[in-house]
């Protein structure tokens, strides 16, 4: 189910997010890939929710695994919850070999 924004601005997410810029001039649709990554990274439980809410479970599993680095914390819990192997995310390949 999605919700409407009033605005459609990346306002309806808390300031943990977007803690470095300006959420009031974020589209919410020209800038889904942007907001998607922020939000996984950045984001509480309310607005998981909320990114659930707008743009849809499936939307949100096809822009995850195509972020350039999630920490394995955010990682694992991807993977788990969409079912997805940790392979298949991009920052799984990305990985720099030290």
């Amino acid at each position: 189910m999605k919700i409407a924004a009033k605005n459609k601005t990346a306002e309806i997410f808390s300031s943990l997010c977007f803690w470095d810029c300006d959420r009031t001039k974020l589209n919410l649709d020209e800038s889904k890939e942007y907001i998607i990554t922020r939000v996984i990274s950045n984001g509480n439980t309310n607005d998981i929710t909320k990114l659930y809410d707008y743009y849809g479970w499936d939307t949100v599993k096809e822009e995850v695994v195509k972020i350039r680095y999630l920490n394995d914390k955010i990682l694992n819990w991807l993977s788990c919850i969409f079912e997805i192997p940790k392979e298949q995310f991009r920052c799984y390949n990305n990985r720099s070999i030290f």
